[in-house]
């Protein structure tokens, strides 16, 4: 099992780390937008405490493949290459997982809980019932 943190304050991770046995702390972009200040300037911050070796799981924010992949490539040289890239399960990031899957990224496949929070997608795959026929 691993602890990682779900913050973006480095006060209350600082606080954390000092009581438990932490792994890693993870972010999003609604996270970072709360701290009110530029996220690669929280996310360095939150590197340089935690170390290189620790993990860092860093969202990307574009809404295709292809800029997945360029997020992807920036966050790994801002953060570091042992930095995870935070991936949205949507059909766009299942795309931008295997390409950057293939270059050897870590990555973490995040969930998607509402429509709401997919809604940018473009081409959603749609689930439809299709009622029994009988002969």
């Amino acid at each position: 099992m691993k602890l990682i943190i779900d913050d973006a304050h480095i006060d209350q991770i600082k606080k954390i780390y000092e009581f438990y046995p932490v792994d890693g702390v993870t972010t999003n972009p609604t996270i970072l937008a709360k701290s009110g200040r530029q996220p690669y300037e929280v996310l360095k911050e939150i590197r340089e405490f935690i170390g290189a070796e620790a993990e860092l799981h860093v969202q990307v924010i574009a809404q295709t493949a292809e800029g997945m992949v360029e997020d992807a490539h920036r966050i790994r040289k801002e953060l570091g290459e042992n930095t995870y890239v935070k991936i949205p399960s949507v059909q766009e990031g299942f795309k931008a997982m295997k390409l950057l899957h293939n270059e050897g990224v870590n990555i973490t496949a995040t969930a998607i809980y509402t429509p709401c929070r997919h809604s940018w997608q473009q081409n959603p795959v749609q689930l439809t019932r299709h009622p029994t026929s009988t002969v």
